[in-house]
């Protein structure tokens, strides 16, 4: 009888699968669970280099990974601009930056309101980072912000909420902020475009171009949330490849590269299993958040990074940062699917030529 080879990126499924499992006795909320003490991040961000003379943009900066990011570059010198909704949440989360960044000797951070869900808000945002880094330009833009197993609901836009949080409005914010990069590249040798994915962009079943028309709030139902998701994180790849392909064609000093974080505690993972199986679990079971962040890190400061290279732990289950294959069968991306995807996201937020 022949045997069947489990693909890296389901073995990696099953493996998150088991980790819910685990918890199944779990019934409290949390605010009730603790994070794991991390383990590798303290070292592996004292070998970072210095990024002092940086300016550093990052979407969904007031909490989980984005919030770790924002405030490990201001440790490291950094100018943070963290783009976000307002809310409570987010003026502790400017407050611990600004700390960080005067304890540093960094400049100051700067708060950008965003509403990734409506296009006209991340077109603000963009004039405002645009205000912001004046003549020296915007070195790193960090493409965070994410959301998962959400309703089938539509954005102010009329696309899906995830597809437009996760996927759209960072096509346009990247648009948007192309000069400022090229500025900075100018002026500093390189820029870099880092984009959040996940392995659950990883695998079947490949890009459904359906997914990111204006039909948001008419696709799968709550059945489907998770098909949307995926698509989103696929998506999120084949952009960073798609661009990389033509940053090469002009020969730019711009990086274009992906991450994934694996499976930690952050508020995702709380949603995420509470979505799954009625309430969450325990967040000491998997990595902290710190740790979470290492590959997002590496591609904002690592010198030795290369434009469309995907990093992330090991089978998503914590780890120092791995290279990952960005081609089948772990991501099912080809020219076709690239092309495909560029023209959907020029269809709903504008023509984007490089």
């Amino acid at each position: 009888m022949k045997t069947t080879k489990v693909p890296r990126f389901l073995a990696l499924a099953l493996v998150f699968a088991s980790l819910i499992v685990t918890g199944s006795t779990y019934s409290g909320s949390m605010s009730k669970t603790k994070e794991r003490p991390s383990e590798l991040y303290p070292s592996y961000v004292e070998q970072l280099p210095s990024l002092a003379g940086k300016t550093v943009a990052i979407t969904g900066a007031t909490r989980g990974l984005g919030y770790v990011t924002a405030l490990t570059c201001a440790k490291k010198g950094a100018k943070v601009i963290m783009l976000g909704r307002k809310s409570k949440v987010g003026d502790t989360a400017l407050g611990a930056v600004q700390e960080a960044s005067v304890a540093a000797g960094a400049p100051h951070p700067t708060f950008v309101e965003c509403d990734l869900l409506d296009f006209a808000s991340v077109r603000k945002a963009a004039q405002e980072v645009k205000d912001c880094v004046g003549s020296n330009g915007l070195h790193v833009l960090c493409n965070n912000a994410g959301i998962m197993l959400q309703d089938d609901e539509a954005s102010k836009d009329g696309y899906d909420i995830t597809i437009s949080t996760n996927v759209l409005s960072h096509f346009l914010l990247t648009r948007e902020l192309m000069a400022e990069l090229t500025k900075a590249a100018e002026n500093a040798g390189e820029a870099r475009i880092v984009n959040m994915s996940s392995g659950s962009g990883f695998g079947p079943p490949g890009f459904n171009p359906v997914y990111f028309t204006k039909r948001g709030g008419s696709l799968g139902g709550q059945r489907a949330s998770y098909d949307r998701y995926h698509q989103s994180k696929l998506a999120n790849i084949c952009f960073t490849s798609a661009l990389d392909d033509r940053l090469r064609a002009r020969v730019s000093n711009i990086k274009a590269l992906a991450c994934t974080p694996g499976v930690c505690g952050t508020d995702m993972f709380v949603h995420a299993t509470t979505k799954m199986r009625g309430s969450p679990s325990p967040r000491d079971q998997v990595p902290s958040p710190e740790d979470g962040s290492l590959s997002q890190l590496k591609c904002i400061a690592d010198p030795s990074v290369q434009s469309g290279d995907l990093w992330g732990p090991k089978m998503g289950l914590g780890g120092l940062p791995t290279k990952m294959d960005v081609s089948p069968p772990t991501v099912l991306v080809n020219a076709e699917v690239k092309d495909k995807l560029w023209h959907l996201c020029e269809e709903a937020v504008g023509t984007f030529d490089l």
